[in-house]
């Protein structure tokens, strides 16, 4: 996305000066994550009231920072007519805005706003190369704003296309007023042939194809369902009815007769139309959790505060270096840790049902959990409930790096 030196230049065919973008590429590569998260963070802070949080959304998005990061660096390291051309992931991300109908106009400030991000870094690292002359860094940040508009020019030609796409059907056009509707527009949802006045229940399935299986849970409650499949990975869904929905037999008809494979998040009961678009996000934030097998049906309530954590990077990876990685080294007896761990708080703190549950002596519990405070350093009674916090995000897949896992 960003590009540092460009076609023209009779400096960047002398040796010094490559010697110098090399350099300064390096300096700039040890450093790409923390770049990324910059831009993340920036291009975060224009999203407004009302921003985009649909997973296919957001993924994408991460993906075309990281790679347009990555592109800037190639370019400044081997120069633009050696470097490859510009990832797709980025034009991609256009294609995938104006589906979300971000305006081309927004696609663009986001653009302009991740370059400067980029470019402070830029000058950051060139500040400390001694002999990279103010010329030199003046014709590169000249060659990045070539590139800018190259690339500014084809996301307007992306955007045009996809907005140009053809007439939607009636499933399209109530998942556009559903999307509205919960960006707080005011539009007609008669289409929807929905009753937002009264009580709704909240469902997100990681999957375009739930709707058979939605309706059937819908009948088994005597509940009115609406059900839409915003994008391909996705079907946002709300259970509606008169009085407030017993939640309790929609999770025992969920744990019985949804797939395994398919997570599926579930909110909490609310009222009206801000409760409407509540009960979504909650959903939203559970199925955000969710994993094929043991974990596919997630309510909000059991993973609200591991939802809220996970959304927060400098959370999640202090959690893993405080808590978990100390305890994911073995020492000279390979002990059981985080299981018992995960035992012991299962059992509210009672060392005797943990034992029960591990087949193991309380002596050999007391053990394990000595062994975790001095790991950590830190009174057990302390930090139980961030510890909980880490070896659920753990358990959910979150740390699939971590050595030793559930170890």
């Amino acid at each position: 996305m960003f590009a540092i030196g460009g076609k023209g230049s009779s400096r960047g065919s002398s040796r010094g000066e490559k010697d110098q973008r090399s350099q300064l590429a390096e300096r700039l590569r040890a450093r790409a994550p923390e770049i990324q998260q910059a831009i993340l963070d920036r291009l975060d802070g224009l999203e407004g009231d009302t921003p985009v949080r649909a997973p296919d959304y957001l993924h994408g998005l991460n993906e075309a920072v990281r790679r347009g990061v990555e592109y800037g660096i190639e370019v400044m390291a081997v120069g633009a007519e050696r470097a490859e051309p510009a990832p797709l992931a980025l034009p991609s991300q256009v294609r995938m805005a104006a589906r979300h109908r971000i305006p081309l106009a927004h696609v663009i400030r986001r653009l302009t706003v991740a370059k400067g991000s980029f470019q402070q870094f830029v000058l950051e690292e060139a500040a400390a190369i001694s002999d990279l002359g103010p010329g030199q860094l003046a014709d590169a940040l000249a060659a990045q704003e070539c590139v800018l508009q190259r690339l500014i020019a084809t996301a307007s030609e992306e955007h045009r296309r996809e907005t140009a796409a053809p007439a939607p059907t009636r499933e399209a056009r109530a998942a556009e007023r559903v999307r509205r509707l919960l960006a707080g527009e005011q539009v007609d949802a008669s289409l929807l042939e929905y009753d937002l006045s009264g009580h709704h229940l909240g469902l997100v399935a990681r999957t375009a194809a739930a709707h058979p299986l939605l309706r059937q849970l819908s009948a088994e409650v005597d509940g009115r369902l609406l059900a839409v499949a915003p994008n391909e990975g996705e079907t946002w869904a709300w259970i509606g009815a008169r009085r407030p929905i017993d939640v309790e037999p929609v999770l025992r008809w969920a744990r019985d007769s949804w797939p395994d494979s398919t997570p599926l998040g579930v909110g909490e009961v609310a009222a009206g139309l801000s409760g409407w678009r509540r009960t979504h996000r909650q959903a939203q934030a559970a199925a955000g959790l969710g994993r094929a097998g043991s974990h596919a049906v997630l309510r909000y309530r059991d993973v609200a505060m591991i939802a809220a954590a996970a959304k927060d990077p400098l959370l999640v990876a202090s959690l893993r270096e405080l808590y978990l990685a100390p305890l994911a080294e073995k020492g000279h007896r390979a002990v059981p840790l985080r299981e018992t761990l995960r035992a012991y708080f299962a059992a509210e703190g009672n060392a005797s049902s943990a034992c029960s549950a591990l087949g193991v002596s309380r002596q050999t519990v007391a053990n394990r959990l000595q062994t975790v405070e001095e790991r950590l350093q830190h009174p057990l009674a302390k930090c139980a409930d961030a510890l909980q916090v880490a070896l659920s995000l753990e358990e959910l897949g979150h740390f699939p790096d971590l050595p030793n896992s559930r170890s």
